[in-house]
């Protein structure tokens, strides 16, 4: 039964518009990205939605019968479920195109250099590629297109994917593309438990999220740098109020409040971050609080935070007559110059709505000073 289970499973996994789930703990996910530019008209492209990958030896050399088609596709993204770990290559990419599929046979060598290790229930990147389509020979190119004619007269039969010749003309496989193709990724896999992979993957490269758009043509909403860091308009509450290095926001028909400041680790009475972090668990162990500790992301790293509730009373009224209450969510980042404060404050009632705004608008926080401008180099003279 548990061998029917499983090949039931890798039927399904390879059906069009079906994500399938976790296997278990230490099945892997692989992510690829490529696309083919026309032969004549080289600015069009066909973007692939299939692949082929095969797993290696310790040689780099393929493992007989360790051969892989992709489960499914989005947008540009080509995912392989369920894989143990392993090293990893492609060997094929395909595409439909003028209804025909075709097929991009990749060379040995490249499979061999760009080959990526899947680690036991985790997530590896592929590489984006672009190729040049070519023109086959004479012979060959009347033989393809005999096969294409027959493709487009007899569309209700199963054909084999046609050859097409390409060269490989870019391979990017860098932070800053895998990054994008884990975010497009987290998007195209939402709802599943995949997501939790591709989240953890993130938080080890340090990625930064998408930089927030706005408007109907989804222009970038511009960073603007402060001396310890910069931010971005997302909350849309109003120019800040500059306090002690840092700044506040105002709700704008609220009382809500947003404050990010740094504290230097030479300030006077800075006791250092994890002293702040027992004096900040400390303060949110009464009653209405939890003393435990949870984890927020603030730009590219992660922030000890804590919430702390407090309750307004008038002066001339019992202790027992509650009249507001307000919750304050404060967020500390470890820096090797001293400390980052985040600080949502408000009414219990407006403090939820405005919450996933205050989180956003952390996610897009750059903290650190400005790289400097390296000016350009002066040409040396003989």
């Amino acid at each position: 039964m548990r061998v029917l289970a499983a090949a039931a499973l890798l039927l399904l996994a390879g059906c069009a518009g079906l994500r399938p789930e976790p296997a278990g703990l230490t099945q892997g996910l692989l992510i690829a990205r490529a696309r083919v530019r026309g032969a004549l008209i080289p600015f069009t492209s066909d973007t692939a939605d299939s692949a082929v990958i095969e797993q290696l030896d310790t040689y780099g050399n393929p493992l007989p019968g360790k051969v892989a088609i992709s489960g499914w596709s989005r947008a540009g993204g080509i995912y392989f479920f369920n894989l143990p770990r392993g090293r990893y290559a492609l060997r094929s990419i395909s595409f439909p195109a003028r209804g025909a599929r075709y097929e991009v046979i990749l060379s040995s060598a490249v499979l061999r250099r760009d080959a990526v290790e899947l680690p036991p229930g985790g997530v590896a990147f592929l590489g984006e590629l672009t190729l040049d389509g070519s023109f086959p020979d004479f012979d060959v190119a009347v033989e393809r297109a005999l096969d294409l004619a027959l493709h487009a007269a007899t569309p209700f039969l199963r054909w084999a994917p046609l050859e097409r010749d390409a060269d490989l003309r870019s391979f990017d496989a860098t932070a800053a593309s895998e990054v994008k193709a884990l975010h497009a990724a987290r998007a195209d896999l939402a709802g599943t438990q995949w997501q939790r992979v591709v989240a953890a993957r993130l938080h080890a490269l340090g990625a930064a999220e998408p930089a927030a758009t706005a408007g109907l043509r989804g222009r970038e909403v511009p960073l603007q740098q402060e001396t310890f860091f910069a931010w971005r308009d997302t909350l849309k509450w109003g120019a800040p109020e500059r306090a002690r290095m840092g700044l506040v926001w105002r709700r704008p028909g609220g009382e809500a409040r947003v404050a990010v400041f740094f504290t230097s680790s030479t300030a006077k009475g800075f006791e250092g971050y994890d002293e702040a972090v027992r004096q900040m668990r400390a303060a949110a162990s009464g009653l209405q609080d939890t003393a435990a500790l949870y984890t927020v992301q603030v730009g590219t790293r992660t922030a000890a935070a804590a919430r702390l509730t407090a309750f307004r009373y008038p002066q001339e009224k019992l202790v027992g007559s509650e009249v507001g209450v307000t919750l304050t969510e404060t967020a500390l980042v470890s820096d090797p110059l001293g400390m980052f404060t985040a600080r949502l404050r408000a009414p219990r009632g407006e403090f939820d709505k405005v919450l996933p705004a205050y989180r956003e608008f952390l996610l897009q926080l750059v903290l650190g000073p400005a790289a400097p401008i390296v000016p350009p180099s002066e040409p040396m003279l003989p």
